[in-house]
């Protein structure tokens, strides 16, 4: 292979773990280059930051793109969980007393207007293809749909999420711990949404559901693989789901039909996790090292701690310090253990359908 330049870092992954490892590099003066098959804009749906997540966002510097009024606040949380009365937890008196519910394609953009302000570049239109470890260098193959672009650099970072797709060139598996996945949809309403995010366990799994805007609703409701329906009886899956739910229906003036359910996806949202993050010349970072249950709230948080400690660790790998990445694997293996145990007391506190193969695949954890 010709290869044209060298860099010390490639990022593969473009998202907000990508990123924030290239913005932490550029910090210690580490040159990289961040690789995105996406061109445009991103269009995720928007994602709720807790209160708690806001010290993340001032110690990473990034506390300064929130304040975009395209990124809203939000009081506190409503949920129906165990029972079924409606328990609501105010954020008033918490001492960050607001979360914000992010503009997920605009928060993209911010993240990587940064980059580009930065030193470190980003190539877009370009796929990750290969990688192949060459003495000290890996030569990595990127194709877009007119070139092939061979780059060799000292170290490789996996920030293409749950597909882990430099992780799975190197032969390396991520190991699923459950088949969690999530039917993501809109709905428009004929009235304003109180600005709260809602959950709600039922027989077969559980709610989410955020506003968008005034009057833009974003709802998943979370299963397991195997139970989905099939794609042509998803929609009345989710009229049953909602119109039989406690709180959820609370948000519809009336019974939901299946013509008001927009943008329909099918995603996996499992907990995922690599035994050891990291190896001779690379790293995982965000999901594409360790994915959570969106119960847990921990989405992009994780993925922007992920990607800070993932980067400080390399820079000092570089920089010749033992155990750096053995330390950020102990943080983020730390930081799993922890969510999983909570994940499962969070689980366990739903006991009103014993018959449910959803449920009691979770007590049995």
């Amino acid at each position: 292979m010709n290869v044209k330049e060298h860099v010390p870092v490639i990022v593969i992954g473009g998202g907000p773990a990508g990123i924030a490892a290239a913005l932490t590099l550029n910090a210690r003066n580490i040159p990289c280059i961040v690789v995105d098959a996406k061109t445009g804009r991103y269009h995720h749906y928007g994602e709720c930051l807790p209160p708690n997540a806001l010290p993340l966002f001032k110690q990473l510097g990034l506390q300064q793109l929130l304040d975009n009024e395209e990124h809203t606040y939000y009081l506190g949380n409503q949920s129906v969980w165990g029972n079924n009365k409606v328990a609501e937890k105010l954020f008033l008196f918490q001492k960050h007393n607001q979360g914000v519910l992010l503009n997920r394609p605009l928060f993209e953009e911010q993240l990587r207007d940064l980059l580009l302000k930065s030193k470190s570049r980003l190539l877009t239109g370009y796929a990750f293809h290969n990688v192949v470890s060459q003495g000290e260098k890996l030569n990595v193959t990127l194709k877009s749909k007119t070139e092939t672009l061979p780059i060799s650099c000292n170290f490789i970072i996996d920030a293409t999420g749950r597909k882990a797709s430099v992780c799975r060139k190197l032969g390396r598996q991520k190991e699923q711990l459950d088949q969690l996945a999530a039917l993501h949809f809109q709905v428009t309403l004929n009235t304003t949404i109180p600005k709260f995010v809602y959950t709600e366990s039922i027989e077969n799994g559980w709610f989410y559901a955020a506003p968008l805007s005034k009057r833009k609703l974003s709802v998943m409701l979370f299963t397991d693989m195997d139970l989905l329906p099939e794609k042509d009886k998803q929609q009345a899956f989710i009229c049953d789901a909602v119109n039989g739910s406690t709180l959820i229906k609370q948000l519809f003036s009336k019974p939901l039909t299946s013509d008001k359910i927009t943008k329909l996806k099918t995603h996996a949202a499992n907990s995922t996790r690599m035994q050891k993050p990291y190896g001779e010349n690379w790293i995982a970072i965000g999901d594409a090292a360790y994915s959570f249950d969106p119960i847990s709230s921990y989405g992009i948080t994780s993925a922007l701690a992920a990607g800070y400690y993932g980067a400080h660790a390399l820079a000092d790998t570089l920089a010749q310090k033992p155990d750096a990445l053995q330390t950020y694997q102990y943080i983020m293996e730390n930081a799993f253990v922890h969510y999983h145990i909570k994940l499962h007391e969070h689980y366990n506190a739903e006991q009103r359908w014993p018959d449910s193969l959803f449920w009691q695949r979770r007590h049995q954890e």
